[in-house]
């Protein structure tokens, strides 16, 4: 399973850096255009567009594997390890349930936008959606995988927090 995870992780990051090369490298070929030559590349908005909320999405994932999305842990850190158990668990499954409402969500709206296109590009609408259904299915891999390491295993930290420097609510 580490493996498999430090493939996805090689992935993810080798996949925003592309991304955004690619979004950079377009926008700033047709800002030369423009600028120097009066014309510009008349689908590289939408396409820079469409790169933007894949490195969002993508950037949430790592955001979810590192552990550094926001939150509080004040009462996590301050009760015993079996009480952390418990609200870890009860926490990723509120986690987890959220993120399937949200790819549900992103279903129902590729299913309702299916035949949208971009208008300068002919890509489908549904590459946006697309995007928030890779992330939600990632987080929730991970999600499950740092609780089962945490809860079952006992390895790791609490899974919501990645700050190294805090231990017990309090800084080292």
């Amino acid at each position: 399973m580490g493996k498999f995870l430090k493939v996805l992780n090689g992935i993810l990051n080798w996949s925003i850096i592309l991304i955004l090369a690619g979004m950079v490298g377009l926008v700033f070929l047709n800002v030369v255009l423009r600028y120097f030559f009066n014309s510009g590349i008349t689908w590289s908005e939408e396409l820079a567009r469409y790169m933007f909320v894949w490195i969002i999405f993508l950037g949430a994932i790592v955001a979810a594997k590192d552990k550094a999305h926001l939150g509080v842990d004040i009462l996590t850190s301050n009760v015993p390890k079996p009480v952390q158990k418990v609200l870890s668990l009860l926490a990723s499954a509120v986690t987890i349930f959220v993120l399937t409402l949200f790819i549900d969500g992103l279903f129902k709206m590729i299913d309702l936008n299916s035949v949208v296109s971009g208008p300068a590009t002919g890509l489908p609408v549904a590459v946006f959606y697309l995007a928030g259904v890779v992330a939600g299915v990632l987080m929730i891999i991970f999600s499950a995988v740092q609780t089962i390491q945490f809860v079952f295993l006992n390895k790791g930290d609490l899974p919501m927090t990645g700050d190294p420097d805090i231990e017990g609510g309090k800084i080292k």
